[in-house]
């Protein structure tokens, strides 16, 4: 019987190729579990950023009635001393990176 050293080079890529696949199926499958047990968290965290959004967005609202909260607005940087700026971004701590 002669051996072809094609053959060997084929079964020997055949089973690197086996070896990596069975790892990046173990990989993928740890990584959907991780997904999957941090989603909550991800939504209870999105949730309280939507409240926090929104809340600012109305306090914001609540100072063109009411500007004696504005000494505290501007203490947190979430408004400028400038009066009625109608272009001013209402989080200015946020955006600077």
């Amino acid at each position: 019987m002669s051996r072809n050293p094609f053959a060997a080079v084929l079964v020997g890529v055949l089973f690197v190729s086996a070896a990596l696949s069975v790892y990046y199926a173990v990989r993928f499958a740890y990584s959907t579990r991780d997904l999957r047990r941090i989603q909550p968290q991800v939504a209870e965290i999105q949730g309280r950023l939507n409240v926090a959004q929104s809340l600012l967005i109305e306090t914001l609202e609540y100072s063109k009635r009411n500007p004696a909260i504005d000494p505290l607005l501007q203490s947190l940087n979430f408004k400028t001393n400038a009066p009625g700026s109608a272009n001013s971004n209402p989080r200015p701590h946020l955006d600077a990176k």
